[in-house]
């Protein structure tokens, strides 16, 4: 299975449902389970990095530095500072859509390109098919990860009411 990096684990771990999966279920169902969140956050996550990679790439070809993108961001009615847009580059900022639409609009890109999806990409070749499906397999994995969240929540219930009883009868003998 493939781990979680350590950044994705830690923003995780804290949460509300890693400790009540922590609290719920053996230790290794749990530490899959928290890994799999990981997993998904880094997944989403990834998206502000390709951003981020595109940003540059677009940057890069028009010969502006991240000064000039600021600049240009500034007259879209974002303030925003060189260093902003360096975080941004490194994926290390967390970017608001309304700040990703002005970007395409500055560097004069289809909106489409906030995704990081080519206009002229043609879905016969298969790639679209294939993301798809991608798409509708992680879909069946949240549901069934929800399943079992569920059935070991309501395993850990019944084995409390075995236990309370099995210690009510240890009482009454």
């Amino acid at each position: 299975m493939t781990q979680p990096e350590q950044w994705a684990l830690a923003a995780v771990a804290g949460q509300q449902l890693a400790r009540d999966m922590r609290e719920q279920l053996p230790v290794e169902a749990a530490d899959l389970s928290i890994n799999e969140l990981a997993l998904a956050r880094q997944r989403h996550e990834s998206w502000e990095r390709r951003f981020g990679e595109a940003l540059r790439d677009w940057r890069g070809e028009r010969g502006w530095s991240q000064e000039d993108v600021a600049e240009r961001l500034r007259r879209q009615g974002f303030e925003m500072h060189q260093t902003t847009v360096a975080k941004i580059e490194r994926g290390a900022r967390p970017l608001r859509i309304a700040e990703a639409a002005a970007l395409v609009e500055v560097f004069d890109l289809p909106i489409i390109a906030i995704l990081g999806i080519e206009a002229t990409a043609d879905p016969t070749f298969g790639a679209y098919d294939r993301r798809r499906e991608l798409e509708e397999a992680r879909k069946r994995l949240d549901h069934s990860r929800e399943n079992l969240h569920s059935v070991a929540q309501q395993h850990a219930h019944l084995l409390a009411e075995v236990e309370k009883l099995i210690l009510q009868m240890g009482g009454n003998s």
